[in-house]
């Protein structure tokens, strides 16, 4: 077993790693060929629409700013930049979907970007089983909630090779409901790192009671055995009885708000103060910034604020 500095560094190591600037800077080869293409006028479903489109309907859907980032990982002749493209670029590939009929384009709020998502046909199209959601009817706070999502994967998981994003959604799908059965607290997604490991993501925008955000907590470091035991026995001899048990997450991350950092940093020292967890089990919750650490001395700043309020010794 990698010791708990070791764990601790890893974990620091990947979120640093996707931590980037607003913009790249890197330019593409600006060359362009003259020639006109033989589907010139017609809609050609291409490797860069499965991706984008797949990506959008595991995520429900994406504003605007997001598809600029999104749609710079297939980057094309006369892109300006290695992973990002322009707002005009970007609204001219989602023109091209919405005239195929494979995405619905909404401005949901005024003075923000507009929303894109894929229709039923969109769905079949990249070969999605999910059942349509008009994210019109979202509420404003489901739409920040997914907005934060969606910036959490863009810039600090997409980019590590062999990781794999497990969306909100694609958790539902497989979850089976069986009636009067208390389901263990869903994750925002799940990350599959390469070594195996796994870690829970956390988008935590506003203040929860307490006592729901402590349940939340021990549901997500100790898994199923402790929802169990709380079932039968409740939840203050749960927490005396699960000991020993573990989730299947390496590592939790939270991300959110001062406010809520706040918070979710004094349950995680109440619990343990309290016995009802260790402190190596505490370790594994990480409470990051939201908005994100975009340059290298708001991380470091990011990092210090968690060494600072996790003193556990």
């Amino acid at each position: 077993m990698p010791s708990e500095d070791a764990s601790s560094e890893k974990a620091t190591r990947r979120l640093q790693r996707g931590t980037r600037s607003k913009k790249s800077t890197t330019p593409l080869d600006t060359s362009q060929s003259g020639k006109r293409r033989s589907d010139a006028g017609s809609i050609v479903f291409n490797d860069r629409d499965e991706f984008a489109l797949t990506w959008i309907g595991h995520q429900y859907g994406i504003r605007l700013d997001h598809v600029q980032w999104l749609l710079g990982r297939y980057a094309g002749h006369g892109a300006v930049y290695t992973d990002w493209i322009s707002e005009g670029a970007a609204r001219d590939v989602v023109t091209r979907w919405k005239n195929a009929g494979w995405v619905r384009v909404e401005r949901i709020r005024a003075h923000e970007s507009f929303w894109v998502w894929l229709t039923r046909l969109g769905l079949r199209k990249v070969g999605l089983s999910y059942t349509y959601r008009d994210l019109e009817q979202t509420s404003l706070d489901g739409l920040k909630h997914l907005y934060a999502i969606n910036e959490i994967r863009l810039h600090l998981v997409d980019d590590d090779e062999g990781t794999v994003w497990v969306s909100e959604r694609q958790i539902l799908q497989g979850i089976i409901r069986n009636k009067g059965q208390e389901l263990l607290h869903r994750p925002d997604a799940e990350i599959y790192w390469a070594d195996g490991e796994i870690t829970e993501v956390e988008a935590e925008l506003s203040l929860k009671k307490p006592f729901e955000l402590a349940e939340n907590l021990m549901e997500l470091v100790r898994g199923e055995g402790y929802l169990s035991l709380k079932a039968e026995y409740g939840w203050q001899t749960a927490r005396t009885m699960s000991r020993g048990d573990q989730s299947q997450y390496s590592e939790i991350w939270y991300f959110a708000p001062k406010k809520v950092r706040q918070q979710v940093r004094r349950e995680r020292a109440r619990l343990v103060s309290q016995g009802d967890l260790s402190e190596q089990e505490a370790k594994r919750l990480f409470v990051r910034w939201y908005p994100l650490a975009h340059t290298g001395a708001e991380s470091a700043q990011e990092e210090q604020e968690e060494e600072e309020t996790f003193d556990l010794d």
